[in-house]
C-alpha cells in the first residue's frame, strides 16, 4: 500500500458476524488500521492509540512491521487487545483480507433477496415488473 488509495474507502463495520469481532461495541476493522498505519508511518516507526479498545490499531503496527504503545481504561478490553497483540506478533490474528469485497445482499442474488439472474436488472425494469405483479395479485386475490 504505502499511500492512500482513494478520496473514499469502502470498508465494512465490525458486525456481530464479522471475522474480527470482540465484545467491544465500536470496534475498528484492521482494514481501517492497516490501511492508516501503512500510509503513514515507515517500518519500525512508533505507533501510538490514546484510544486502544481492544488493539486492533497496535495489532496493525504489529503486522506491519511497527512497534506499537496504546492507552485504555477498561481493563477488560486491555486484557482483550494483549491477547490479540500476542495473536498479531505470532500472525494468528483472524483479519478479514484487505480489499476485499463487501458482501451485498442484493447483488449476492441468494433466495432471500432475489433470483440469480435478476442481479443486474435495470431498475426501472425491475420497478415496471413489481408493480404488474402486484396488480395481478391484487385482481387475481379479490
Amino acid at each position: 500500500l504505502g499511500k492512500n488509495p482513494g478520496d473514499v474507502w469502502d470498508i465494512p463495520n465490525v458486525k456481530s458476524n464479522h471475522v474480527e469481532k470482540t465484545e467491544h461495541p465500536c470496534q475498528f476493522p484492521t482494514e481501517l488500521t492497516d490501511r492508516l498505519v501503512l500510509s503513514m508511518t515507515n517500518p519500525g516507526d512508533w505507533v501510538f492509540d490514546p484510544f486502544l479498545g481492544t488493539g486492533t490499531t497496535i495489532a496493525s503496527a504489529v503486522r506491519h512491521g511497527r512497534r506499537g504503545a496504546g492507552a485504555e481504561i477498561l481493563g477488560r478490553y486491555v486484557a482483550i487487545a494483549r491477547e490479540r497483540v500476542a495473536s498479531a506478533m505470532e500472525g494468528t490474528l483472524r483479519v478479514r483480507p484487505m480489499g476485499r469485497p463487501k458482501y451485498d445482499p442484493l447483488a449476492a442474488g441468494n433466495s432471500l433477496t432475489k433470483a440469480p439472474w435478476e442481479a443486474h436488472e435495470n431498475p426501472e425494469e425491475k420497478q415496471l415488473r413489481l408493480m404488474q405483479n402486484r396488480a395481478r395479485y391484487n385482481h387475481e386475490n379479490r
